[in-house]
Parts: structure tokens; C-alpha cells; sequence
């Protein structure tokens, strides 16, 4: 599956321990489908989540991008697909809008806070993560958080017209981490919902509104699907 060439194309980034199947993916793709659009969702990991990275998730989207040969692009990020959406944009001048949902900005000094990885303590070689996607438990190789330290000195500066949806009973990603995101970028507009890290109750409401956000940034119109 390729974006469509030369017009829009439309990404949807999953979260961290999550699938192209989830819940909220799901949601998303039939409102798109519903508008003659096509909302791609790759599979992050790429098949491999032991050894998930940064790095490797920023080079599938990049590519699948390249691929596309869009003019322009509207990413749409889930927890941890949210903050790899940014990075993203901050590479690409193809992208020219986000949507996050509980963006997962701060993600790595948040892990090493629960993990009790404080500076001079070993991280193990493997952690044991919990795989929404599979359902059970998965080994994880904690290269993740090394190369993430590359990524935590990206400044996500590019002026990209953001929306963020944020739960206030979110205690996976606090919601204070969107908010000092938005208090610093004129350009990123917050709305803050009732809900937890998951949103998925909201999900049909937060597709409706991401349509509505694109649209409101050209890439999509009222009556037109994807050029």
C-alpha cells in the first residue's frame, strides 16, 4: 500500500505496545474510509517489537513517505505514535499537519523514573512489556531507551499546525506534558477531554475532529476526498 501520488496522503501512527488493529486505528480508518480516503497504519515494530527504536520507526514512516511522493501529508499520532509523529515533522516539510492523542512527549525520563534507571544504575539487557496488540507479555530490548536519548535532543520546533487531545485522568502520560507542549508553541492548539491514556471512548468524536482539523489546514475539503 503506497500514499497517493502526488496528492495527500494521511498517516495514522499507533502507540507503544500497540498494533495497526487497535481499537482507536480501527475507529479512525472507517471514518477515512467513509470519505473515499486512505488512512494508512503501518505496523511500527515492523514485525520485530523486541527490538523496537526510535530510530527504526522514524525511518518506516520516512520511507513510506518518500514512497508516497506527496506534496503533502497529515500524521496522525497515538501515545508514543504521537511524539514519533513530531520528530517526523520535524524532518519532513511533506508533513504539514499532526493530530496527537496523549502525545508521548517525556517518555524516556518517565521510564527511567518508573524503572528506577537513575543515572549510574545498569539497565538489564531485556525488560518484559506488556503487548496490547498480542495480548500477553513480550521481551523488549532496552536499546530503546539508549537510542532514545539521541532523539530527546530533537527541539520540535517546526512551525506544524498541531492538534493535541489529551485525557486529564491520563496517568500514563500526564496531561502536564501537553500542556507545557502547547504553552510553548504558538502554533499547537490543546483540548483537554474526560478521559484516561486510552481515549477510546472518545474515539469516534476525536476522528470527526481530526477531519475537521485537516480541513481547516487544506488537506482535505468538505466534499473532496484525497487529491
Amino acid at each position: 500500500m503506497t500514499l497517493d501520488a502526488n496528492g495527500t496522503g494521511f498517516i495514522y501512527l499507533h502507540g507503544f505496545a500497540s498494533s495497526p488493529g487497535s481499537a482507536k486505528a480501527r475507529v479512525f480508518q472507517e471514518r477515512f474510509r467513509a470519505r473515499s480516503l486512505d488512512l494508512l497504519i503501518p505496523d511500527l515494530a515492523g514485525g520485530d517489537f523486541e527490538h523496537l527504536t526510535l530510530t527504526r520507526q522514524v525511518e518506516c514512516v520516512t520511507a513510506l513517505i518518500d514512497r508516497g511522493a506527496c506534496k503533502e501529508v497529515g500524521v496522525i499520532g497515538s501515545s508514543m505514535g504521537g511524539y514519533l509523529a513530531a520528530l517526523v515533522a520535524e524532518q519532513l516539510p511533506e508533513v504539514k499537519a499532526l493530530y496527537l492523542m496523549a502525545p508521548g512527549f517525556g517518555f524516556l525520563r518517565r521510564w527511567r523514573g518508573t524503572m528506577g534507571w537513575d543515572a549510574g544504575v545498569k539497565m538489564p539487557g531485556k525488560i518484559q512489556v506488556f503487548h496490547y496488540g498480542f495480548n500477553e507479555d513480550r521481551p523488549l530490548s532496552t536499546a530503546l531507551f539508549v537510542d532514545a536519548e539521541r532523539w530527546e535532543r530533537t527541539p520540535l520546533r517546526r512551525a506544524v499546525p498541531t492538534r493535541i487531545v489529551h485525557g486529564i485522568h491520563d496517568d500514563t502520560v500526564p496531561v502536564a506534558e501537553s500542556r507545557e507542549y502547547a504553552r510553548t508553541r504558538p502554533w499547537c492548539r490543546l483540548k483537554e477531554l474526560d478521559a484516561d491514556h486510552g481515549l477510546v471512548d472518545a474515539a469516534g468524536w476525536m476522528a470527526d475532529d481530526c477531519m475537521a482539523f485537516f480541513s481547516e489546514c487544506g488537506l482535505l475539503s468538505e466534499i473532496d476526498g484525497a487529491c
